[in-house]
């Protein structure tokens, strides 16, 4: 059995069609050519594929590979001025990239949306990533909500 199918009798299969295309081409400076142009073309699609790892729930440890970024995902609320805080206990281990607000997708006012934390694994260890969200214009009041992130770097 053929590990191809065969085309329908007036019809080529992609495979087909290539080669014929190729065969066509007079040198190989213009297969080089179409080849090159091809890979260009392919490598916004590669950038497409997630590929950093995304972090959100506290009770998980978090597993990386020194010299990878990972992000750690929260629900939060801009709206009522609540916003997440975080401190690491060993910043030779994980530096912090910074952090992103992100919108509901739903669009409606006043929903809450989630709080993007960038970091990036420096060397291998074991580290602790703790959150506090409260308001930042009310410092003498206690957070509402506390999370700590085990974190070790391979």
């Amino acid at each position: 059995m053929p590990c191809h199918p065969e085309p329908v009798e007036g019809r080529r299969t992609v495979g087909a069609a290539l080669r014929q295309y190729f065969d066509r081409l007079r040198t190989s400076a213009q297969r080089d050519t179409i080849v090159a142009l091809a890979f260009i073309f392919a490598l916004p699609l590669l950038a497409l594929t997630p590929h950093t790892p995304v972090f959100t729930d506290a009770s998980q440890a978090v597993a990386v590979d020194a010299g990878e970024e990972f992000f750690v995902a929260l629900a939060s609320n801009e709206t009522t001025g609540y916003t997440w805080k975080q401190t690491i206990d060993d910043g030779k281990i994980l530096a912090y990239e910074g952090n992103v607000y992100q919108n509901p997708g739903n669009g409606l006012i006043g929903g809450g949306g989630q709080q993007i934390f960038i970091y990036h694994a420096n060397r291998s260890g074991s580290t602790t990533i703790h959150f506090s969200y409260a308001r930042p214009f009310e410092p003498n009041v206690p957070p509402t909500k506390t999370l700590t992130f085990n974190v070790t770097v391979k």
